[in-house]
């Protein structure tokens, strides 16, 4: 009975703490509509929004199949469902589970916005572009910062209505990830402090 407990208290702190994970998204996938540039930049292959409750902070990241750095109108647009009512202005091409009423975009020349304004700083390195964006700048319309769900798409600035969509990662709206506490980092030591205890027990009985 103490054996099982022990490997259950194991696991549970190695689950709590373990949460962050990115979503990845194959390559090549580019949208039937998609007419601009399929130069690997707008090839989506990870996406990643994280709330940070200690900082009160977003972190949004962006995985290429290729460098992105100064690409030409190559850009990467968070939909962000905040709460309340919302945009799906992707159902005409397959995609009606993409709903969203806060955007945020970070751009290949290094800047970002959000929504029709505010600029946010974006930083690129090699093929993922990423940015911290305080919640303050994202305003709840009806959900907690935790409960925001999301997803991303690449886009040809270049290129005009829905032929500029290249990929979405995923194809519909999921939860932001949260990014474990000190505590749970404690919990997670702790977790494998027992499965350790556990293992120790184990090779005493079997010698």
């Amino acid at each position: 009975m103490k054996k099982i407990f022990f490997k259950a208290l194991a696991i549970a702190g190695i689950a709590a703490a373990a949460n962050a994970h990115a979503v990845t998204d194959p390559a090549d996938d580019f949208l039937a509509v998609y007419t601009g540039s399929h130069t690997a930049a707008f090839d989506v292959l990870s996406a990643d929004v994280a709330y940070n409750a200690g900082t009160n902070e977003f972190i949004f990241r962006t995985t290429a199949a290729g460098d992105i750095a100064g690409m030409a109108g190559a850009a990467y647009v968070f939909g962000l469902d905040a709460g309340g009512s919302t945009n799906a202005p992707f159902a005409g091409v397959g995609l009606p589970g993409v709903t969203f009423n806060t955007t945020v975009t970070l751009r290949s020349d290094g800047t970002g916005g959000i929504g029709g304004g505010g600029a946010v700083s974006t930083h690129i390195v090699g093929n993922e572009i990423f940015s911290t964006i305080s919640a303050s700048l994202l305003p709840s319309k009806g959900f907690a910062f935790k409960d925001y769900t999301w997803t991303v798409w690449s886009i040809d600035s270049r290129v005009a209505g829905t032929g500029r969509l290249a990929d979405f990662a995923p194809d519909v709206n999921i939860t932001v990830t949260a990014v474990p506490e000190p505590e749970t980092y404690a919990m997670l030591a702790a977790g494998l402090g027992m499965l350790g205890v556990v293992a120790r027990r184990r090779s005493r009985k079997q010698a």
